[in-house]
């Protein structure tokens, strides 16, 4: 028997998917301007320009409401279509990173491609390709789910085969996220047990591995478990936004009279951004943005439920687990639930790639909703 824990109710309507447009603009206004407070300070310092990250970011998203608009009127059937070439493009584009000359290295990783001197992060697509590669995927499987090898065998080749390109990129966390958007939607679509401990053990043994291959992964997650025993190394970061969100109490000490962001905390306008929110509008701000994105999620899910399809319902129901995890993720890794892992938070992060894509999955979900009635 499968695990499958979300069904359809094939009901009648889509009344969960409104309010859902206004909350995605109350998320990205809210992030704009949480994002111009974080990073003006950082910005003016090294690049002479307050503006300039606040800029790119504001740019990135003007692109990305336009995509969303283009593909909300796109049809159902031609992004069933698509599919197949999406995924080729984030697995080509991800394999540009390593060319020299192409590939942009920043951190230790090489996660960017640079174009035009614009750089993009194909890891970001790469969440869309894989949601809806899946979603495609359990719909023409959707009576084999419990047959492993015929059923789900080759396409975990293909879904390997993206997180892979990912990862060796030296970006465990985004191909540990990919690999968790993969269980859940495992679970939720009730595949067969054989497939989700598939999963489930890949992800443990690949998280072993690069603790053992990597040592400054297994400092970080020390530095996790005691911050104190090296507070001005690797439990630093951890302190900071931890005296930052102290340092905010309840309601705050205001917008831009946060402190932390003046060089005490290393990517306080990425990573970070949610110490710096905390520190300026306080535990009422930090809940009302995540009570934003729980609103997101239940709306979104509801309407996936309710979807007169699988492919719909399992991209509508991947796509917002992809922005909702992950700023599950980022609020946890901040208030110290999680070790550091350098999943930023939508629409708040600096990040034009994310902002882009974020704004396309808005768009997306509109899409499938509305086919989905």
């Amino acid at each position: 028997m499968g695990i499958g824990v979300f069904r359809s109710e094939r009901l009648g309507g889509n009344e969960p998917m409104k309010g859902m447009i206004a909350v995605q603009f109350l998320l990205a206004g809210i992030g704009a301007v949480a994002l111009f407070s974080a990073s003006w300070y950082f910005a003016r310092t090294v690049f002479g320009d307050p503006f300039r990250i606040w800029r790119r970011q504001i740019f990135w998203m003007i692109l990305g409401a336009v995509g969303a608009l283009v593909v909300a009127r796109v049809s159902g059937k031609m992004i069933r279509k698509s599919v197949p070439y999406l995924v080729w493009t984030a697995l080509i584009l991800n394999l540009l990173t390593y060319i020299p000359g192409v590939g942009y290295s920043s951190g230790g990783a090489r996660r960017w491609i640079e174009i035009f001197g614009m750089t993009f992060q194909p890891s970001e697509l790469t969440r869309v390709a894989l949601v809806l590669y899946l979603a495609r995927m359990l719909e023409k499987n959707e009576s084999r789910l419990e047959n492993f090898r015929d059923g789900l065998l080759p396409s975990l080749l293909v879904v390997s085969a993206l997180i892979l390109t990912v990862y060796f990129q030296n970006d465990f966390s985004t191909a540990a996220y990919l690999l968790f958007i993969t269980f859940g939607m495992f679970f939720a679509a009730g595949v067969s047990r054989a497939a989700v401990s598939i999963v489930g053990v890949t992800a443990v043994l690949s998280a072993a591995a690069t603790l053992l291959l990597k040592p400054y992964r297994l400092e970080r997650l020390k530095s996790w478990f005691h911050p104190a025993a090296d507070p001005s190394g690797a439990g630093y970061q951890l302190l900071k936004a931890r005296s930052a969100l102290e340092n905010g109490g309840i309601w705050g000490l205001g917008l831009g009279r946060g402190e932390v962001k003046m060089g005490g905390l290393p990517a306080a306008h990425s990573d970070f951004v949610v110490a710096v929110v905390g520190e300026e509008s306080g535990f009422i701000g930090v809940f009302f943005i995540l009570l934003l994105f729980t609103v997101f999620a239940v709306k979104g899910w509801q309407a996936a439920q309710k979807a007169s399809d699988p492919f719909t319902r399992w991209g509508l129901f991947g796509l917002i687990s992809a922005v909702y995890w992950q700023a599950l993720i980022n609020f946890s890794v901040v208030s110290g639930l999680l070790p550091a892992t350098g999943i930023p938070l939508p629409l708040f992060s600096a990040g034009g790639s994310a902002a882009f894509i974020t704004l396309i999955i808005f768009g997306l979900i509109y899409n499938l909703s509305e086919a989905g009635k």
